[in-house]
């Protein structure tokens, strides 16, 4: 049975259960196309490429009591110029999704961006975020009504089926945010990742990452929003010497915002946070840790020359309520070992459209 078929079936079955309470048939999409250019020929940990791809995410569903959603749909990829068959990857979207005023959860396959932590790119690089959108498992919110700015969650992502093909692999994130007065902050993000082996391959690598932080959000003309970091990955690779690797250090994110336009700064001085990277992960295949996903985050956090310096400068701006995002830069990237730099442009678009299809309780 096709997709499409599946989610008319599931609306059909909930609207003809539908005598009791008002139902809505929920109809939307995701579209975005991201062009990145990676000019990173003088550094030492960063790979140059260019990624150039378009998503559509069309999806369909049913809400119930103001409170319950269930969604069907598809995640649809191109990546242009891979023209040796129709779609270069379509997977599915099928999940459960409780909301009320101060608590959101879901349980199934969802999108990221169902996510309302704050992970920096050494938890996820750009590229991860965005072809790797999908995540398999749980996600718990509460977020008071009366301090929007205030929240705590926690997910689990399950990524990997333990067979001969694949390992068994599982994350587990959290974050939280507490908003003071006069735009003070403080928050957390943490994430555990268990890389374990496939069958025939047998190991274990644990990789944690905790980014406590402090920030101030302020208005001086500009909109600024200056952060103060400290990064701290324990990991051990079990397979190579069970000894657990303590690297950390601290970042410092400067923003500045205006009309759209977008200065950001990110100053890492620290330690190398993926020091398993050139590691053996498979012996018969030959393939690292870093090649293999032990590494979610972004390759400059890698560095041995303890700075890592990212700079931002472009537009950044959504039009239309919020459907329509723009966004176009130029990001200059210092390991300590050469200036690399990344042009990018992305273009995204989310709709979505309720319509009343049950009737009111009965008496």
């Amino acid at each position: 049975m096709t997709l499409k078929k599946t989610a008319l079936l599931l609306v059909l079955a909930l609207t003809l259960r539908g005598g009791a309470y008002a139902q809505n048939l929920i109809v939307g999409a995701d579209f975005s196309t991201r062009f990145d250019n990676r000019e990173y020929a003088p550094n030492e940990f960063g790979e140059p490429q260019t990624l150039f791809s378009a998503r559509l995410s069309p999806r369909i569903g049913v809400e119930w009591q103001q409170k319950n959603r269930l969604i069907v749909g598809a995640d649809l990829l191109q990546n242009f110029g891979d023209d040796t068959k129709f779609l270069s990857k379509a997977r599915p979207i099928l999940y459960y999704q409780f909301n009320t005023k101060n608590v959101q959860a879901n349980a199934g396959i969802f999108d990221r961006k169902e996510l309302m932590g704050d992970y920096s790119r050494a938890f996820f690089s750009d590229s991860t975020a965005y072809y790797h959108n999908r995540l398999s498992g749980f996600m718990g919110r509460y977020q008071p009504a009366s301090h929007p700015k205030t929240y705590v969650e926690m997910a689990i992502d399950w990524e990997g089926m333990y067979s001969h093909a694949s390992r068994e692999m599982f994350r587990i994130l959290s974050a939280g945010r507490y908003t003071a007065d006069r735009g003070f902050y403080f928050g957390y993000a943490f994430s555990m990742f268990h890389f374990a082996g496939r069958k025939g391959n047998e190991n274990v690598t644990d990789n944690l990452l905790l980014n406590p932080y402090a920030g101030w959000e302020f208005n001086a003309y500009l909109d600024f929003d200056i952060r103060a970091n400290f990064l701290f990955a324990p990991q051990r690779g079990r397979s190579v010497d069970h000894l657990w690797r303590k690297p950390c250090g601290g970042q410092l994110d400067i923003t500045i915002r205006k009309w759209g336009i977008k200065i950001e700064n990110n100053l890492y001085l620290g330690e190398n946070l993926q020091p398993l990277r050139n590691y053996a992960a498979n012996p018969a295949t030959g393939l690292t840790y870093g090649q293999d996903g032990l590494y979610a985050g972004e390759s400059f956090y890698a560095t041995t020359k303890h700075i890592y310096n990212r700079t931002w400068v472009g537009y950044d701006r959504t039009f239309f309520k919020g459907t329509l995002g723009v966004e176009a830069g130029m990001v200059f990237h210092c390991d300590g070992t050469g200036l690399g730099t990344q042009q990018v442009v992305k273009l995204s678009v989310d709709i979505e459209k309720l319509f009343n299809i049950g009737t009111k309780k009965k008496h």
